[in-house]
């Protein structure tokens, strides 16, 4: 099942990088400076939108509002590493030829399962620009 999930369900390819959290000393300059950018993986995945519906009151006593937000999941192979929220994913390939040079953010944790096939996780728009 898994072959068959990595095959015909994760037609694209991406990078995920995690923000470099300590500053390295340079030694040119030796001024702290920002680590970089960890790549955590690179391969297949596989992108599908869906709409949350959230449901919410304005104030106190009035009626509930319904708001409808994109949401996306993405799949990946089971040779994955675990992800954490903030990893940043860049779309590499893709059939869809809009979504490439787009980046979400992981917000959730992995979906863990008693049947794992693939991990799925939670991600959220950051930045439509096309990479060059």
């Amino acid at each position: 099942m898994a072959r068959f999930a990595e095959r015909h369900l994760m037609p694209d390819r991406v990078r995920v990088t995690r923000d470099g959290s300590d500053d390295l000393l340079d030694p040119d300059t030796g001024r702290l400076v920002p680590a970089p950018d960890r790549v955590v993986h690179e391969g297949q995945a596989g992108l599908y939108g869906q709409q949350e519906r959230i449901r919410s009151r304005s104030g106190r006593g009035t009626a509930w509002v319904e708001e409808v937000r994109p949401a996306y999941r993405m799949l990946f192979p089971l040779s994955a590493p675990e992800f954490r929220e903030g990893d940043t994913v860049t779309v590499l390939e893709a059939r869809d030829e809009h979504a490439v040079g787009r980046t979400y953010r992981v917000s959730a944790l992995d979906e863990v399962s008693s049947v794992p096939v693939l991990r799925t996780v939670r991600v959220e728009e950051h930045n439509r620009k096309k990479s060059s």
